[in-house]
C-alpha cells in the first residue's frame, strides 16, 4: 500500500520486476505481447519496446496494461535523456552559427536567417520532447481506456499534486529516513515508533503522517491506520492520497459504509481511475453497485488554446489529434460555437443561449448527443435524460485536459456530485 512520489522511476522498476508470468502470456494474447516487449526492456532496447508498444496499442487502443508498461517506457526515456550525455542537449544555449559573404568574409552577427536557426537550435531539449510525448501518452491512454490505472495517477501526480513537505526541519527527516528504513526491513513497530517522532518533530509532517498509518495498517491495526489517514486527510484536505488510503482502511474494518461514502467524497477531490475502482469495489462490499458505465472517448477533450503564445517546439503531437470521427465530430465543432463565451480554461464567463451549462465539456458532450444516435453514446443519454449529464461528463468521463473545468464544477456542486453516485447506487 505504501507509495513514494519518484513516479517514473518507481514505475519502470514495477514493469521490469513484475512483467507477465509464462502461463498468463500463453492464456492471453496481449500478455504475450508485454511480455516481447519486457524482452526489449531487458536487453536494453527501450527504443525497440516503445515501437513494439506503440504498434500494439494502434491495433488494441483498449489494452489498459499496454498503455501503462508504455507510459513507463517513456518515462524511463525521458530520465535517459535528462542524465545522458546527448550532444544537442550539450549545446542547449551554447550553439552558435557564422555566416559568410560572397567573398568567404564572416559576417559580424550573421544574417538574419543564421540567427533565427541559432535561436531554433537552442530552443530544441531532447528531454522537454521526451516530456512532453510521456504526458502525451498518458493523455491518450485516459481517453481511451479506464484500465490505464497507473497512467491515470501519474497525470495527477505529476501535474495536481502538491508537494506540502517542503519545508521539514533536518530533525523531522532524520526520523523519516530511520523509520523508512525500517520500514524497508519490514520493522513495522519501530518504523512507526520513527515516523511518530517525525511527526512530533513536525507537526503536518505529511509523508510521515502517511506512512504511520501504513505501518498500523501492515500489522493489521487499521483503527489506528484510520486515525493517521484521517488526520493527514483533515490537514491536507486536497490530496487525494490519504482519501484512498482511508477508505481501505475502511474496507479493511469491514466498515464498507464508511468505505464507500469516502470515495464518493473523494471524487470531488481528483477522479483518477484507481479512485473510481476503489469506489466500485467499495459499493460491491456494501452489497451494492454504481450503475454507472464509462465511455470511451473518439478524441482528446476540447480545449481553447492561447492563440498569444508561440508553439513550444518541443511540445509532442501526433497526426490526427484535432479529428474526430463518428458522433465526435459533432462534440469537436461544438468547440468552434462555444468558444467566444468561454475563458481560457473553458468556463462560459458571457451570456449565451447556446447552453445552460458553465462548461465547454458539457456542452460538447449535448452537441454530440443532440447530433447523433450513435449507440456508443447509449448510457450518457440515458443519464441525460435523469437530469445528471453534468456529473457524468465531468466525474465519471473525466479526463486531465478538463481538469480546470472540474474543480470549477465540483468546488461549486459537491453536493449534487454526492447526491448523483447516490442515486445510481443500487443495491444488489
Amino acid at each position: 500500500m505504501k507509495i513514494t512520489f519518484n513516479i517514473a522511476s518507481i514505475a519502470f522498476f514495477v514493469a521490469l520486476a513484475f512483467p507477465p508470468t509464462r502461463s498468463a502470456a500463453q492464456s492471453n494474447p496481449l500478455d504475450k505481447k508485454l511480455e516481447q516487449a519486457h524482452a526489449y526492456i531487458n536487453d536494453k532496447k527501450l527504443d525497440d519496446a516503445d515501437s513494439f508498444m506503440q504498434k500494439v496499442l494502434e491495433e488494441n487502443p483498449g489494452f489498459g496494461d499496454g498503455w501503462d508498461l508504455l507510459g513507463d517506457i517513456r518515462f524511463k526515456l525521458y530520465e535517459d535523456a535528462q542524465s545522458s550525455g546527448n550532444l544537442m542537449a550539450s549545446l542547449t544555449g551554447k550553439l552558435s552559427i557564422t555566416t559568410q559573404d560572397s567573398s568567404g568574409k564572416e559576417i559580424p552577427g550573421g544574417d538574419s536567417l543564421a540567427r533565427e536557426l541559432e535561436k531554433i537550435l537552442n530552443s530544441i531539449s531532447p528531454a522537454k520532447r521526451a516530456y512532453s510525448k510521456t504526458m502525451y501518452t498518458l493523455r491518450k491512454a485516459t481517453y481511451l481506456t479506464r484500465e490505464a490505472y497507473r497512467a491515470s495517477t501519474y497525470l495527477r501526480a505529476y501535474n495536481v499534486d502538491l508537494n506540502v513537505d517542503s519545508n521539514v526541519s533536518k530533525k523531522a527527516i532524520g526520523y523519516f529516513n530511520e523509520a523508512e528504513e525500517e520500514f524497508g526491513n519490514k520493522n513495522y513497530t519501530k518504523a512507526a515508533t520513527l515516523y511518530k517522532r517525525a511527526c512530533e518533530e513536525q507537526p503536518g509532517f505529511y509523508k510521515a503522517q502517511m506512512y504511520l498509518g501504513d505501518c498500523y495498517y501492515a500489522t493489521g491495526n487499521s483503527t489506528d491506520a484510520i486515525v493517521s489517514f484521517k488526520a493527514a486527510k483533515e490537514r491536507y484536505p486536497f490530496l487525494l492520497e490519504p482519501r484512498k488510503y482511508l477508505v481501505d482502511a475502511y474496507a479493511k474494518t469491514n466498515l464498507y459504509d464508511k468505505a464507500l461514502a469516502e470515495a464518493i467524497s473523494a471524487v470531488t477531490v481528483y477522479p483518477d481511475y484507481t479512485l473510481l475502482q476503489k469506489l466500485e469495489d467499495a459499493a460491491y462490499m456494501d452489497n451494492k453497485r454504481i450503475n454507472i458505465q464509462w465511455t470511451a472517448r473518439g478524441t482528446f477533450p476540447n480545449k481553447i488554446e492561447d492563440s498569444t503564445k508561440p508553439g513550444d517546439i518541443n511540445a509532442y503531437s501526433s497526426a490526427g489529434d484535432t479529428a474526430a470521427a463518428g458522433p465526435w465530430a459533432a462534440y469537436k465543432a461544438a468547440l468552434g460555437k462555444l468558444q467566444p463565451f468561454c475563458n481560457k480554461k473553458g468556463i462560459v464567463v458571457k451570456p449565451t443561449t447556446l447552453t445552460s451549462s458553465k462548461y465547454l465539456e458539457v456542452y460538447s458532450w449535448e452537441e454530440m448527443l443532440r447530433n447523433s444516435n450513435d449507440p456508443s453514446l447509449s448510457e450518457a443519454r440515458r443519464i441525460q435524460k435523469l437530469g445528471y449529464l453534468d456529473c457524468y461528463v465531468m466525474v465519471s468521463c473525466f479526463h486531465y485536459d478538463f481538469y480546470e473545468q472540474y474543480l470549477d464544477f465540483v468546488t461549486k456542486n459537491r453536493d449534487r456530485v454526492v447526491a448523483y453516485f447516490n442515486v445510481f447506487t443500487k443495491s444488489r
